[in-house]
């Protein structure tokens, strides 16, 4: 497997960008900041994501895909617009966030992390969404019953996309359950060999705090603090553990 270099440590003196109160725009490229500090733009996992002449042959190649697709009557339509939107925004969001939680967990819990992953994972967690639809993806207003359905597949389809793409096991399972908490809840269900680890956890978080506080079609962004009431209820719930959450705290 091809080795990647991260530069995310922020113990050793490496910057991140400062998240606090401001809110974020699903589209917005926060080249400034992030270009300068993170060397993402140079990182060969940027290369991973492909062409649509590759995705396109990889759907064809891949018969889970073929089969997921015909389920919900979808064509095989490569969405170029939401996945250079994804790596551009959300996705970059999300890796810089699971790599804050995880510099402020206890030094027994990041143990249990293995941080290549993990950063692998959040980079292409919804990946998948290059498979769905734009009217469902965008569309201003709640999803009916057979859209949410649609919707809800874009995380295995991500994962089946990732397995020629020289990832590890673990990361490719990281995309396909990330919509999955320790409760059992969430989608996809999972068979007898996943294990939900504290990784799930972080990537689980990551994502849905940069997720509320993004503008998309359907909502507003939100403030730190608003998206992280929203969060602390789940913590109360026992959907996500305290020391992730106070991880996460530290890092926004």
């Amino acid at each position: 497997m091809t080795s990647i270099n991260f530069n995310y440590n922020i113990n050793s003196g490496f910057n991140l960008p400062e998240q606090t109160s401001f809110k974020r725009n699903a589209g917005r490229y926060l080249q400034g900041a992030i270009g300068q500090t993170d060397k993402y733009i140079a990182n060969p996992l940027r290369e991973k994501y492909g062409t649509k002449t590759e995705i396109e042959a990889a759907i064809k190649s891949n018969p889970r895909i073929q089969q997921i697709l015909n389920e919900h009557h979808l064509h095989a339509f490569v969405n170029e617009t939401e996945l250079e939107k994804l790596r551009k925004g959300h996705l970059q969001n999300t890796r810089i966030t699971a790599a804050k939680i995880y510099s402020n967990l206890p030094e027994n819990l990041k143990k249990e992390i293995n941080l290549q992953e993990l950063q692998e994972a959040a980079m292409f967690h919804d990946y998948g969404k290059i498979l769905i639809p734009d009217n469902i993806l965008n569309k201003k207003g709640k999803l009916s019953k057979n859209e949410w359905a649609i919707m809800r597949r874009h995380s295995e389809l991500g994962a089946e996309l990732l397995k020629n793409k020289d990832l590890s096991p673990r990361t490719i399972e990281l995309v396909k359950f990330h919509h999955l908490n320790g409760m059992g809840s969430g989608y996809p269900s999972p068979d007898k060999t996943y294990r939900h680890g504290l990784d799930t956890e972080v990537l689980t978080l990551a994502d849905k705090f940069e997720a509320l506080m993004e503008e998309r079609s359907y909502k507003s962004a939100m403030s730190r603090n608003e998206a992280l009431g929203i969060l602390e209820n789940d913590v109360k719930s026992g959907l996500i553990s305290p020391e992730v959450f106070d991880a996460l705290k530290k890092s926004v």
